[in-house]
């Protein structure tokens, strides 16, 4: 049996008109009658799959819905994309203040819940959990009777148990994690998988590693202990353990970043095979970091993984490709890889891909398809994808124009700390576009994305320090603060210091020479196209 529960839930911001301060506001209702619940996809059910998904969509002042995006997965694409087709078709009151509707954002979660009747306890499963070979067998022959591949399970796990009973619990754990060869049922494959590393099998020892470094399975992320996992896996040779601690020393996940010995790690991955490790050691070799540079030995390992179909790698020979890096300058064969990799559903790919069309480098504008991407990418949580998003509603490129949304979008992408988005928001409510004027607000934005390290931010900051607009007139501050974002290639910030040199302000003194010297860099600046393709 299965059933569908409909949970609205209030954003935190609606529309920022119905944020401000008014007499009378009222939220929006959404009608029931008009909103049917979402079909439970047929390949989704007959998977099992289940979940919670929480919707963030815009509802019209017409009490339509206009734009519709998952903030939180339920970790099924099928699932989602019915969630987000089902409130699409839904008709709201609109909000309203003082009586006049209001577009505005809100919330909502389908909980698409699997209620099964309860396994009857089985009389191995004791047994099973205590060790005994001959009761684990049987009790997978329990849990995979009635399968698809009842044979080919039963087969597995003989195979399994005959290299040693933990290598069986990895199965069964498998099994019931992917809800293949057994009845979906992820607290019980944690488990299994806890017996498996508890007795040395490095496979499951990876796994905990894994769930305890993202957070999964309703572990808390702990990388420490992720850490001490994978180092017990890779020292059996485990070359997904190997490649992970790679990772973690790459990204600096909760440690200092060390290319060196993210390079170490992913050789070791690479000398068994490992396509992660293929693409990740070639991405290092492509950069320079942790290794000498090598762009022939940054191809051959990049274009290793790419033949095991890893669209990372293909994105990153994109940019050889396109580069001409360690190989001719081919942009057919260019696109060719980013698309692929693109529709494969690498993120950075399809950003790539998203900034070339919108801005016609190397491949002729197509906003419309350019902002799909875009939407693409945001849909998956991606602060990058929200805040570009939002970019092209605030400025109407591929979208018509709407600054609401774009402040829907910048929230979101605020929510996830991105320094971009903070400054944007904040020239949003600086200007009241979208909504009411709200300079305070506009203000911790702006230190927000100061922190960041955004030059847009500090630039803007700096101006209200100069004029005592919202903060304390502060011209030491102000100079301060335009230096900083000069120095990240801010032209408006390098304007400004040459207009101070000509003129003698910001507590400056009047210097034509270096006046002319900040105009040139604020045109080379101003000049500089954007370039999606960049290492």
């Amino acid at each position: 049996m299965s059933r569908l529960i409909i949970v609205p839930l209030m954003l935190a911001a609606l529309s920022p008109a119905i944020a401000a301060e008014s007499t009378s506001r009222i939220a929006a209702v959404v009608n029931f009658d008009t909103c049917a619940k979402p079909e439970w996809p047929k390949e989704a059910l007959r998977k099992e799959q289940g979940g919670k998904v929480t919707l963030s969509f815009l509802i019209g002042a017409d009490g339509t819905v206009n734009d519709a995006k998952v903030l939180s997965s339920s970790g099924y694409p099928l699932l989602d994309e019915a969630a987000r087709e089902g409130i699409r078709k839904c008709r709201f009151t609109p909000a309203s203040v003082n009586g006049v509707p209001q577009e505005g954002w809100q919330m909502m979660q389908y909980v698409w819940l699997l209620e099964q009747k309860p396994r009857p306890p089985s009389q191995y499963f004791a047994a099973a959990q205590a060790g005994d070979r001959d009761a684990l067998f049987a009790l997978a022959q329990e849990y995979s009777a009635g399968m698809t591949d009842e044979v080919a399970d039963v087969n597995r796990m003989l195979q399994a148990l005959s290299v040693s009973t933990a290598a069986a619990q990895f199965e069964l754990a498998t099994r019931l994690y992917q809800g293949r060869g057994a009845r979906l049922n992820r607290a019980e494959a944690l488990s299994w998988y806890r017996l498996s590393a508890d007795a040395g099998y490095a496979p499951a020892q990876e796994r905990i590693g894994a769930f305890l470094d993202y957070g999964t399975m309703g572990l808390q992320r702990d990388s420490k202990t992720a850490m001490s996992w994978y180092l017990k896996a890779a020292a059996q040779g485990n070359h997904e353990a190997e490649n992970a601690l790679g990772v973690m020393y790459h990204n600096a996940r909760d440690l200092p970043r060390d290319y060196a010995k993210a390079a170490e790690w992913y050789a070791k991955a690479v000398g068994g095979g490992n396509t992660w490790g293929q693409a990740n050691l070639g991405r290092l070799y492509l950069r320079g970091q942790g290794v000498e540079k090598n762009p022939a030995e940054a191809l051959r390992l990049l274009h290793l993984a790419a033949d095991k179909n890893n669209h990372a790698a293909e994105g990153d020979l994109a940019l050889m490709y396109f580069n001409g890096l360690g190989v001719d300058a081919d942009d057919a064969t260019a696109i060719r890889l980013l698309r692929h990799a693109a529709i494969g559903g690498d993120t950075m790919a399809q950003l790539r891909l998203a900034g070339a069309l919108n801005y016609g480098v190397r491949m002729p504008a197509n906003t419309t398809e350019g902002v799909g991407w875009l939407r693409k990418v945001a849909d998956s949580g991606n602060a990058t994808g929200l805040n570009n998003l939002g970019y092209a509603y605030e400025i109407g490129r591929g979208v018509e124009q709407n600054y609401a949304t774009a402040r829907g979008l910048y929230l979101q992408a605020v929510a996830k700390q991105n320094g971009n988005a903070e400054a944007a928001l904040g020239g949003l409510y600086e200007q009241g576009r979208g909504g009411a004027t709200e300079l305070s607000r506009a203000i911790e934005l702006y230190q927000a994305a100061v922190s960041h390290n955004n030059a847009d931010g500090m630039q803007r900051l700096a101006k209200l320090h100069e004029t005592g607009q919202g903060v304390e007139r502060n011209l030491a501050q102000a100079r301060l603060l335009y230096n900083r974002a000069a120095e990240l290639h801010n032209a408006a910030a390098m304007r400004r210091l040459a207009s101070a040199y000509q003129n003698g302000e910001l507590g400056l003194d009047a210097d034509p020479v270096k006046a002319a010297e900040w105009r040139q860099k604020a045109i080379e600046a101003s000049a500089r196209q954007t370039n999606p393709f960049q290492l």
